[in-house]
């Protein structure tokens, strides 16, 4: 759609710049792990009618899943390997 094309060109830089780093830095795989840890607070929230959080949560879950768009699409399997074991330096 017209609004996708225009989120990808608004976003471009930040992805490349984020493709570039990320091996290093392994920003992409500590969102995952932080959405990850915490979806178990989601039903919690929604019991609870925290829509500050779901909006979070919400939020997050779109970042990791245009990124991975773009990874997906500019990348091979082993380059996208190497952005989900990242490992941190002593």
């Amino acid at each position: 759609s017209a609004d996708l094309k225009l989120l990808e060109e608004a976003t471009i830089s930040v992805c490349k710049s984020l493709v570039e780093k990320n091996p290093r830095t392994g920003n992409l795989g500590s969102l995952i792990k932080v959405f990850l840890s915490r979806t178990k607070e989601l039903k919690i929230s929604a019991e609870c009618q925290n829509h500050l959080f779901i909006w979070q949560a919400q939020n997050a879950l779109f970042i990791i899943c245009c990124l991975l768009k773009v990874f997906i699409s500019r990348m091979s399997e082993e380059e996208l390997q190497l952005h989900f074991t990242y490992e941190e330096k002593a």
